[in-house]
């Protein structure tokens, strides 16, 4: 590709828009054209996050969405649910586009407002019209999509745990436990960090937003998985337990040929915080059962990594095109 990819993000300036702005601005073949924030208009970069002083030229707009839909290659949309099916329409057809939030992940509307409590606007955007962004399972209808909805944190991670076993498994019983920042910049319970330091513990045990995203691609039943969704007190990342039950081996020859997931003996949650890496591994546990555990950059792989690995598949370019983190930070 010579001509570079002309990128604006929608909510730059939470989370998700600031990881993702990390990996654009090492990427080698994109122009970034509008950072838009409707709080922070006119605002420098540099002044929001000192850290990005010495990144010059580029300003905080309150964009109107139709200039940046003529304006761009691709839109990225950082925004949290419900916010973001207010806005979607607005780029549709117009320029490709990766949706953070989990307003287009499902087919079903019944579903979607029996997990988020809230009626969907735009029903008729959910029969196909969005792609779901996992890599490693949908690689070749990302690569003809127009507009993409990237998977949760947690339902990435657990549905690349137990992918491996689909079609093949009885049960699967899953722990997994995020750092604070999960819940975003905002203060909020049960997540936000002063209620987590020195503290552990679960919430929505089977009943978390993102089990169906988890059940629509493993083969399971929600009567055949149990999810403890837990916050930890640590900022970043999400280490997983799973205990299935299964007659079979693991089929790790799917992950042959992607390049962020990495198949290891011990997981450590370290050895991804801060990379675009999943690492998993799998043990043989007593009464037939598999232990199987994962963990992954919640921030990054479990969001805007996996969302730039989208929009690398959706132009034709290498999939770890800006993703190469020479020196992740540790600890």
């Amino acid at each position: 590709m010579t001509s570079k990819i002309k990128v604006s993000i929608i909510g730059v300036t939470g989370f998700t828009g600031m990881e993702l702005l990390r990996c654009l601005l090492q990427h080698n073949h994109v122009e970034l054209k509008y950072l838009v924030s409707r709080q922070h208009e006119g605002t420098p970069l540099s002044d929001l996050f000192p850290r990005l002083s010495h990144i010059e030229g580029h300003q905080v707009t309150n964009t109107a969405h139709d200039t940046v839909a003529n304006e761009s290659d691709v839109v990225f949309l950082c925004l949290p649910h419900k916010a973001a099916q207010e806005v979607a329409p607005s780029f549709l057809g117009k320029t490709k586009l990766i949706d953070f939030s989990a307003d287009f992940r499902l087919n079903d509307a019944e579903t979607y407002e029996r997990y988020y409590n809230i009626s969907h606007q735009h029903k008729d955007l959910l029969n196909g019209r969005f792609t779901y962004g996992i890599p490693e399972i949908y690689r070749d209808e990302i690569a003809r999509a127009d507009a993409v909805a990237n998977p949760g944190c947690f339902a990435l991670l657990v549905q690349l745990l137990l992918l491996p076993f689909k079609g093949k498994m009885n049960s699967a019983n899953v722990i997994a436990i995020s750092g604070t920042s999960g819940g975003g910049r905002s203060a909020r319970d049960p997540v936000d960090h002063p209620a987590l330091s020195q503290n552990i513990r679960s919430y929505l045990i089977n009943e978390h937003r993102h089990i169906p995203e988890i059940l629509a691609t493993t083969g399971l039943k929600e009567d055949q998985l149990n999810f403890a969704p837990t916050v930890g007190p640590f900022l970043r990342g999400i280490f997983t337990n799973g205990f299935i039950k299964t007659t079979e081996k693991p089929n790790l020859d799917i992950y042959k040929h992607h390049p962020f997931v990495r198949i290891v003996d011990k997981v450590e949650l370290t050895n991804v915080v801060s990379t675009n890496f999943i690492d998993l591994s799998y043990q043989q546990g007593h009464n037939g059962e598999i232990i199987a555990q994962g963990a992954l950059d919640n921030l990054l792989r479990g969001a805007s990594g996996t969302a730039v690995q989208n929009m690398n598949i959706m132009f034709g370019l290498e999939e770890t095109e800006g993703l190469n983190f020479n020196t992740p930070f540790y600890p």
